[in-house]
C-alpha cells in the first residue's frame, strides 16, 4: 500500500497548499465571483460521475506512475505524476494554470518530506503539452519520492 499511501499523502499536501485558491469553473461565461471555485484534487483518476453534480475544472490529478527498486543501492523511488488544469476563455488564461502550478511547486519544494516517510528527490519536471486544448490549460509535473524498501530476509541454508 506504499504507492497508494504516497498518492494520498501528496494529494493531501496539495489540498493544503490550495486551501485558499479559487479559480474559474469550466464553462463560466463571465468571470463573476460565483464562477470561482476551489480546486478539485483527484487521486489517480477522474471520477466518472462527478460531472453530473459539479465541474471537473480547475483540477489537479495526483497519480502513481511507477516505482523503481535499485537493489544494489538499496533504495526505491516512486514517481508521482501531476496533471494541473484550468479553464479560461481569455488569451491570458494560461496565467491561471501557471499560478496553480506555482502554488503547488512552492509548497512541495518547501515541504520535501511528507508524512515523515516520503522524501522528494532528484529533479522535478514541470512541463506543458505541445498543444493546449484551449480554453483549457494543462501543466504536467513528475515528482520522485524515496520510499521505504523492505528489509531483505536472510535464510540460513545450512
Amino acid at each position: 500500500m506504499t504507492s497508494a499511501d504516497l498518492v494520498k499523502t501528496v494529494a493531501a499536501e496539495i489540498r493544503t497548499a490550495l486551501a485558499d485558491v479559487k479559480l474559474r469553473t469550466e464553462y463560466a461565461k463571465k468571470p463573476t465571483e460565483e464562477n470561482f471555485v476551489s480546486v478539485n484534487v483527484f487521486e489517480q483518476y477522474l471520477p466518472q460521475d462527478l460531472f453530473e453534480t459539479t465541474s471537473y475544472y480547475p483540477l489537479v490529478i495526483v497519480e502513481w506512475l511507477d516505482t523503481k527498486d535499485d537493489l544494489d543501492e538499496e533504495k526505491s523511488i516512486a514517481t508521482i505524476g501531476l496533471t494541473m488544469g484550468t479553464y479560461a476563455k481569455e488569451a491570458d488564461g494560461f496565467l491561471d494554470a501557471l499560478h496553480l502550478a506555482e502554488v503547488i511547486r512552492q509548497r512541495l519544494l518547501t515541504h520535501r518530506i511528507l508524512a515523515k516517510k516520503f522524501r522528494l528527490v532528484d529533479e522535478v519536471n514541470w512541463t506543458t503539452p505541445e498543444a493546449q486544448p484551449i480554453p483549457f490549460y494543462i501543466i504536467l509535473a513528475e515528482l520522485k519520492y524515496n520510499i521505504q524498501q523492505p528489509v531483505q530476509e536472510f535464510v540460513n541454508i545450512y
